[in-house]
């Protein structure tokens, strides 16, 4: 008996194989195609969360559209200055009024030196004769004029900057008037010049205005994303609790923030394109006043492109940082 019970006691116990361990570690080892499937489902997922709160999704496209569709007004504005300051180059003259006694001759000669500088487009000589006529034409006093025993108009040379900044077109005066055959230079452009200078100005309030209109993005979208990881708490300590790491956590809201920046980007161009319909239909009407045809341009496809991609990168890089920083918060 007591044999028996030793031999059973000595007996070996049977190994029991214990069961791999799982691989807790969500997010690491993984495959393309496993990273390809889950990211289309984290896609498809956000997606369908926006589209089951419509109201409030808009409203967040809205805001962000909105907040877009400014700077690009701006930068429209600007493009379509610049696009009126080429149109009028040729308007942008400068008239030099020679010395008494310049003889016609010497004037073209001085006319044919200022074609040939790389400063001019367009440099023509008007004789005293030509100016008594032409301003006969004009005035319709041509059997008044006949009959002044002397021309008081002196010669002129009209010339044309090629370029028409006001920076340029003050250094070019300068220089003009030290030309020892000059009496009086006269600047026929500075209202292109104050039109450059505004262009200038709403460039520059364009880019101070991005800037603050990046942050406030940043704080839109980062607000929407942080109330997504509160109400998903239980969800994201579950995926924790699994081994899951922050960032596998964060995927899905960083394409909620994508979705929000990719809505706002689209609205913004479309927003741009009715305000500018209302404003041609008003700026028609000026223009046939001074029967002129221009009409404000919108973006063009490239520039349309990098308002959408703007807008996108603006709230996927908010919605990181913000989810990141609130699941760290979160304890498993």
């Amino acid at each position: 008996m007591s044999v028996s019970k030793r031999s059973q006691a000595a007996a070996p116990k049977p190994q029991v194989k214990s069961r791999p361990k799982p691989n807790t570690r969500v997010g690491r080892n993984e495959s393309f195609s496993d990273l390809l499937q889950i990211h289309r489902r984290l896609a498809k997922n956000s997606g369908r969360r926006l589209v089951q709160t419509p109201v409030s999704s808009f409203i967040t496209v809205f805001v962000i559209a909105v907040s877009l569709l400014l700077p690009a007004l701006l930068f429209s504005l600007n493009s379509n200055l610049t696009s009126v300051l080429a149109g009028f180059e040729d308007s942008a003259q400068v008239t030099l009024y020679l010395h008494a006694g310049i003889s016609d001759a010497d004037a073209k000669e001085v006319s044919n030196d200022l074609l040939s500088l790389e400063t001019m487009n367009y440099a023509s000589y008007i004789s005293p004769a030509q100016a008594l006529d032409e301003f006969g034409t004009a005035t319709g006093l041509e059997n008044l004029l006949q009959e002044m025993a002397s021309n008081p108009l002196p010669g002129a040379i009209v010339v044309t900057p090629a370029n028409v900044s006001p920076t340029a077109v003050d250094d070019l005066v300068r220089q003009l008037q030290d030309l020892p055959e000059v009496d009086l230079v006269q600047v026929d452009s500075r209202w292109l010049q104050r039109l450059a200078a505004i262009s200038e100005l709403v460039g520059a309030i364009g880019r101070v205005l991005s800037l603050i209109v990046i942050l406030g993005l940043f704080f839109i979208v980062g607000n929407t994303i942080k109330l997504a990881v509160e109400n998903r708490k239980a969800e994201i300590r579950v995926i924790k609790l699994v081994g899951g790491s922050d960032m596998f956590a964060a995927r899905a809201f960083l394409y909620t923030g994508l979705f929000y920046g990719l809505g706002g980007g689209i609205l913004a161009i479309a927003l741009q394109g009715i305000v500018l319909v209302t404003f041609n239909s008003s700026l028609e009407a000026l223009m046939q006043l001074y029967e002129g045809d221009f009409q404000l341009r919108g973006f063009s496809l490239a520039n349309g492109l990098v308002v959408v991609l703007a807008g996108a990168t603006i709230g996927w890089t908010a919605a990181l940082l913000t989810s990141l920083r609130h699941i760290r918060g979160i304890s498993p």
